[in-house]
């Protein structure tokens, strides 16, 4: 079912299970199967009466209101089938056909309140106890539709009940029929007393029947609210794990053919090393080859390692952590700053953020993910180019960005930029060497700590990428987003920049 099937809350009714039942009853003829039941209940009830008192005489127009009610209910038949008829599935009801029974609801029952003055007015007046049925409206009213329409209702019941009673007491409604034969010679119909008592125990019955029934209506919405909310989060749990645990089956094939690269290749030389094949002069040669590849499989594991120790965290992990961006940046930016010095590129680090800000995130995967992205800058930044980190601000957020200008990244890694192993053509091309799994811990500590990631590149001029943290007050999701990540990524240099979004699960 439709989550904003209401236009109007306070006119038409809203939340799955009140639309649900309310569309339940309409469709199944509830209303009008009860009015059936009623109908044959007063003509019964009349049988046993004439066969028990046949001196006592009904008036004829109580006859005629029982066929009215009859006639009422064939031509709510038609209409109730008319309304539905272009509504065939349930789960997917449209707004208009909400109002157009919330509408239908509403005209049966105003109807019905009349209809059941009339009775009264034909079977004893305000002497009649049956006034009792007018709360039956009120409580489906507040039940399901909204406590506007129960209301109005309510407002409608006593007008009516109001007029029987005063129109009897003082002589404009008359004659006056008993309810029953008992009753023949009852003026309590006459009596103020009576007759005001009458329309206030009524009154108090709709301001009470009102008052209880919202209350509890109030209660089984909030209930249906956290329902929902504990569904939609089960739901993006689930979805959440099913891309994890796929993300973590490609992860383990591609980690094990990453590795068997350099292993194969340190075997190859040992074996060249052991048979001899190597001279003197060219052995020493092959042993630095050797321990470039045990340094090449160290790096991937202890990045690896790194990657299973972000993955294995608990989701409360950054639930209470607080850092300071500033200090984090300025802290990594100085572990790099002789890398930069050494290709003759300026690290320059910027910072708009006032004292005292903090992001709910543990110091050091912060540290990580900028060590990641400003390692990334630098490799990937020409000899004498610029590497900017900067940290900024709003009301909700905290972001750390780091801008180069080098090679960029080429169309087509937007699908798996942030995935393990994953390294771009053009850096393959350039001979660059990386594990690829810097972005992918990137990923997941963002993630993790309810963040987003933003990356714009243009190929030849260079990439940003900005990370942007929850503040420590600032309110989270219960579960956690995955593929929170937004790209653009120009085709080429002449073309307008394309942006793919992959939002948070909603």
């Amino acid at each position: 079912m439709q989550d904003n099937v209401s236009p109007s809350p306070r006119l038409f009714p809203y939340g799955t299970l009140r639309i649900s039942v309310l569309w339940a009853m309409v469709r199944h003829h509830w209303f009008i199967r009860v009015r059936w039941l009623i109908t044959l209940a007063t003509i019964l009830f009349l049988a046993v009466e004439a066969v028990q008192d046949p001196g006592f005489n009904r008036p004829w127009q109580l006859l005629l209101c029982i066929v009215a009610l009859a006639l009422v209910n064939i031509v709510w038949t038609a209409i109730g089938s008319a309304v539905l008829r272009n509504e065939p599935d349930e789960n997917a009801i449209s707004p208009s056909a909400i109002r157009n029974v919330t509408l239908f609801a509403n005209a049966q029952m105003t109807v019905d309140l009349l209809l059941l003055t009339v009775i009264l007015r034909y079977s004893g007046g305000i002497e009649n106890p049956m006034s009792v049925f007018y709360l039956f409206h009120l409580m489906i009213s507040v039940l399901l539709l909204t406590p506007f329409n129960a209301a109005v209702q309510g407002c409608w019941a006593l007008v009516l009940y109001s007029a029987l009673g005063v129109g009897e007491c003082v002589g404009l409604i008359q004659p006056h029929y008993p309810f029953l034969a008992s009753t023949q010679d009852s003026l309590l119909h006459t009596d103020w007393t009576y007759v005001l008592c009458g329309i206030g125990v009524l009154a108090a019955g709709v301001v009470g029947t009102l008052y209880f029934t919202y209350h509890i209506s109030y209660r089984l919405d909030a209930q249906e609210r956290e329902l929902q909310e504990a569904n939609t989060n089960l739901m993006r749990s689930q979805t959440a794990i099913k891309d994890l645990q796929a993300r973590r089956s490609r992860f383990m094939l591609t980690a094990a053919h990453q590795l068997k690269g350099p292993l194969a290749g340190i075997e190859t030389l040992a074996g060249l090393v052991r048979d001899g094949v190597v001279s003197a002069d060219g052995l020493q040669n092959v042993v630095d080859r050797i321990i470039a590849r045990c340094r090449q499989a160290i790096a991937q594991v202890t990045e690896l390692l790194t990657l299973a120790r972000v993955q294995e965290a608990p989701p409360s992990k950054h639930q209470h952590a607080s850092t300071s961006i500033d200090e984090c940046v300025a802290k990594v930016a100085e572990q790099f700053m002789a890398q930069a010095q050494a290709k003759d590129i300026e690290l320059r680090v910027e910072s708009t953020i006032s004292g005292g800000d903090c992001a709910a995130i543990e110091q050091r995967d912060l540290e990580d993910c900028v060590a990641n992205l400003i390692d990334n800058a630098i490799k990937y930044t020409p000899q004498g180019g610029l590497v900017t980190v900067r940290t900024s601000a709003n009301e909700l957020t905290l972001s750390v960005s780091v801008q180069d200008n080098g090679m960029g990244i080429a169309k087509g890694a937007e699908d798996d930029l942030f995935d393990p192993f994953r390294r771009g053509d053009l850096a393959l091309a350039a001979g660059i060497p990386g594990s690829g799994l810097g972005l992918a811990i990137v990923r997941e500590i963002v993630e993790q700590a309810h963040g987003h990631i933003d990356v714009h590149s243009v190929v030849g001029k260079g990439s940003e990428f900005t990370l942007r943290f929850p503040k420590c007050d600032a309110p989270r999701p219960t579960v956690r987003g995955t593929r929170t990540t937004k790209l653009r990524i120009p085709p080429s240099p002449t073309d307008e920049t394309q942006e793919v979004e992959r939002g948070p699960l909603e």
